[in-house]
């Protein structure tokens, strides 16, 4: 029986292999295949990638179930249970896909088709908790009753769990290391082999169906190996509830200023809840009352309750200050779905610790209720009803209907880049409203295909959504921008130009005469809005050249490098500027042009330059958020 089993659980792992196959065959960057395109040169992946995501997440969770409870579940009940995890990944996956469609990247965006890490880790964290529940009301035990079989069979899935995938990540070593072996003698073909999908994915998924069934026909390894590791870990506790405690008796003396101060409070408190929450369980075990631990980890076990609910109440404090002074992102839904989660264990470990029928046996109970409960937030979460970026959104464009956040500080740019479908349905809404501003700014937005994070301590960027060179300087001093050149920048873009072409990022503008006629050219240099001390370091090392073609018409010629030496600042912007013809000429081989590029190194070139120039004064580092010093046909009152 234990041979049929095994070879069973072997062939759904070698069917699992060959399936990521070929999914890995439909996906763009892994193949290069062009019959698996389509006519208008697309992969199926992108012309179906709802179906794709949910083939991609069945492919993962769905064999490795079956593989698991082939012998202890009966094959009528396994196979209704697959078919339902199968339903439900499909339809979050779909959700997932519609909810964000586009991974944007820089200079543009493409057709997302994997599932999104939230949903891969929620959905291995759900399917874990759910597996454990049905087993064991398989087994004929009710869900609050037998729990050191709840223990038993938990623990023991988790450990098999891991030692599983860690064979299968050494028999990956292992074959890389044959294959290094083979290298050596000059025979390739092996590495060749073990390169390929075909072959790569089929072995491990082999390899960890082969550990799943080692670990099940020797359970008593296992359980050994699991034992001495929770004994281990049961002596952490102590030591745990100790730290918790002294932190929050020195947090009466210091107050909560400098937790704030941290800005990441919560995530701490959460992470030294988890770790007490898996200590504790890591030291009661299965309850027995026969094999209680030592008289320190139960002491331990009775303060861990009391220490935990104010942890937990601090970290809920923190994210519900955060919210009520910026709204909801979804990263604060996301931290108050896992506070919830964390107040239910520490209250309900609380309980524990007060009552005195025997040692926190109450533990019992509240890990069902808290296992339920985490599944119920998980698939409010993953779904519209409690979807993080929904939430948010709402909750942004409620707080600029109200007044609480003006029309320059809403993060456009969460709207546009983080928040999905229903954070650039809200661009649309937001640019058809009456407010002039908020119009402009929105539409902006849309138009935008990078993302830049905020500097410093700013919450949002505002210049992003501000209008073109609002915050540029223009040198030398009195000059201003060609009126024809504010037009055709729209026209020239962002992508290998400067940001402030298009919104008001902060950038310096030298208007100078460039070539042998000495024609009006501009020298376009991205600012740094915190510059280095240490280093002279002022703006980006190169700044962009434009002037007018034949045809009259602004055009890129191309970069100048160098720029960020600060005699080199000093001297554009005094206007000090002479055109030189190539030191050396370029050469062409076969009618192609083959450019030359000196061997000169780069200190020697900034160097020489401070030399010639006097360097930048403190008053001409100009802070990137200040008013342009613009021709007032130029000033726009978004940047002011």
């Amino acid at each position: 029986m234990s041979d049929t089993i095994g070879g069973l659980r072997i062939g759904i792992g070698f069917v699992q292999g060959i399936v990521a196959w070929l999914l890995l065959r439909l996906v763009a960057p892994l193949t290069n295949n062009p019959a698996l395109k389509s006519h208008d040169g697309t992969w199926w992946s992108e012309r179906h990638p709802m179906l794709f995501a949910a083939l991609a997440l069945i492919t993962a969770y769905v064999p490795v179930i079956a593989i698991a409870e082939l012998p202890r579940m009966r094959r009528r009940t396994l196979l209704m249970y697959l078919l339902l995890t199968a339903a439900a990944l499909t339809g979050l996956a779909a959700y997932d896909i519609w909810r964000d469609p586009l991974q944007t990247y820089w200079g543009g965006s493409s057709t997302r088709v994997w599932p999104s890490w939230r949903l891969g880790f929620c959905a291995a964290l759900g399917l874990f908790i759910v597996n454990q529940l049905l087993e064991h009301r398989q087994h004929g035990h009710a869900l609050f009753t037998q729990y050191a079989k709840h223990f038993e069979d938990s623990w023991m899935r988790g450990f098999q769990l891991v030692i599983s995938l860690i064979f299968s990540l050494l028999v990956w070593g292992v074959l890389e290391l044959g294959a290094t072996l083979f290298d050596l003698i000059k025979v390739g073909w092996f590495r060749t082999m073990i390169q390929h999908n075909w072959f790569i994915c089929p072995a491990l998924a082999m390899a960890f169906a082969a550990a799943i069934h080692l670990t099940d026909v020797r359970p008593a390894l296992l359980k050994g190996m699991r034992n001495v590791v929770l004994t281990l870990l049961s002596w952490l506790l102590p030591l745990m509830v100790l730290l918790s405690l002294a932190f929050l008796i020195a947090l009466c003396f210091v107050g909560l200023r400098p937790l704030w101060d941290t800005r990441h409070a919560a995530a701490i408190l959460f992470s030294a809840c988890a770790v007490t929450v898996f200590l504790l369980n890591a030291a009661y075990k299965d309850g027995d009352p026969a094999t209680l631990p030592n008289g320190l980890i139960r002491l331990g076990g009775r303060a861990a309750g009391p220490v935990l609910l104010p942890l937990a109440l601090i970290g809920a404090y923190a994210i519900a200050l955060r919210v009520n002074q910026y709204g909801w992102t979804p990263d604060r839904v996301t931290s108050a779905a896992i506070a919830l989660m964390v107040l239910i264990y520490s209250g309900g470990y609380l309980y524990a610790a007060v009552r005195r029928a025997g040692w926190i046996t109450s533990l019992e109970a509240v890990n069902v209720i808290a296992s339920l409960s985490i599944i119920i937030i998980l698939a409010l979460v993953l779904t519209p009803i409690a979807d993080p970026a929904r939430l948010s959104v709402g909750s942004q464009l409620s707080r600029l209907a109200h007044g609480e956040v003006s029309s320059a500080k809403l993060d456009y740019l969460f709207l546009r880049f983080d928040s999905g479908i229903y954070g650039r349905n809200a661009l649309l809404q937001l640019g058809a409203t009456a407010s002039e501003d908020v119009r402009l700014r929105a539409t902006r937005a849309q138009a935008l295909n990078v993302r830049r994070y905020a500097s410093g301590e700013a919450l949002v960027d505002t210049a992003a959504t501000e209008a073109a060179f609002s915050h540029a300087s223009i040198y030398p001093t009195g000059a201003r921008l060609p009126a024809d050149f504010t037009n055709a920048a729209a026209q020239l873009g962002a992508i290998a130009n400067p940001p402030c072409m298009l919104n008001g990022f902060a950038c310096d503008v030298y208007v100078v005469s460039y070539g042998p006629e000495g024609e009006q050219a501009l020298i376009v240099r991205t600012t740094s809005t915190v510059p280095s001390q240490d280093a002279g370091y002022l703006g980006n090392s190169s700044g962009v050249l434009f002037q007018r073609d034949a045809a009259g018409k602004w055009s890129r010629l191309g970069t100048l490098q160098n720029m960020n030496c600060p005699g080199v600042v000093a001297a554009l912007q005094n206007g000090s500027l002479a055109s030189v013809p190539a030191e050396h000429d370029d050469v062409v081989v076969a009618g192609v042009r083959l450019e030359f590029s000196p061997a000169r190194p780069y200190d020697a070139k900034c160097a020489r330059a401070a030399q010639s120039a006097p360097p930048v004064k403190k008053d001409q580092v100009r802070d990137a958020t200040a008013p342009a010093r613009m021709g007032p046909a130029f000033g726009s009152p978004l940047g002011r």
